[in-house]
């Protein structure tokens, strides 16, 4: 084999080295840096998504925001935290004028913790299988059930003040009051009214109205120590 032959072989070899060396060194690091550039923006775009999403289902809460805060500020008035009385008062006396009573008096009891209305247990249920199909059959129609307790709702939490009313007025005066008590801003369940004829006024009635007013009781401060 001449040396032509030699150099030209050696060349080939040369080459073949430098190319494959430059792979190595050069071609495959900016490969890896290419995939790992791709994994990173497809990350990115994942998050970008995410975010995406959150900021439209921000954008539709926030188009509600005025109703939202609407409804949160009829319930605090509704069952406000504490008892607010001094409002309440200016309720019932607004509500007096309106219909044109005169609002003689008003007795607030101390709060009670609240005690949920349990539905009936209907007297079927407790009888004998064959007495509970006769009574069944001889029974009217029933009755709506109780509204179940709300388990959020407890003793710990919710209180109630028992009050008296007392207003003077016709009797459809009294009645207009009683029905604008029950659908008021502050939550109130009328219980009980006693009506008497007004003394000299022959057209008038001395009422008293039992109900109670329902508030949120803070929970107790956590302890430190």
């Amino acid at each position: 084999m001449d040396k032509n032959k030699l150099w030209l072989i050696g060349s080939v070899l040369v080459t073949s080295v430098i190319v494959v060396l430059g792979v190595l060194l050069g071609v495959q690091p900016q490969l890896d840096s290419m995939n790992a550039a791709d994994a990173s923006r497809a990350a990115v775009q994942s998050t970008n998504a995410g975010h995406a999403a959150l900021l439209t289902r921000l954008k539709h809460d926030f188009e509600d925001l005025d109703a939202l805060t609407a409804t949160a500020e009829a319930l605090a008035e509704s069952v406000p935290s504490g008892s607010a009385m001094p409002a309440f008062v200016d309720q019932l006396d607004a509500q007096a004028q309106a219909v044109g009573l005169t609002l003689t008096g008003i007795t607030v009891t101390d709060a009670q913790a609240y005690v949920p209305l349990l539905p009936e247990v209907p007297a079927a249920a407790v009888l004998p299988s064959s007495a509970a199909a006769a009574a069944q059959a001889a029974a009217p129609a029933a009755e709506a059930p109780a509204p179940a307790p709300v388990a959020l709702i407890t003793g710990s939490n919710f209180a109630a003040f028992p009050l008296q009313i007392t207003v003077t007025g016709t009797y459809t005066q009294v009645l207009e009051f009683v029905a604008s008590l029950q659908s008021g801003g502050r939550l109130f369940l009328v219980h009980g009214i006693d009506t008497a004829q007004a003394s000299g006024e022959e057209s008038l009635v001395d009422a008293t109205i039992s109900g109670l007013v329902y508030s949120l009781v803070a929970p107790p401060a956590a302890s430190v120590g």
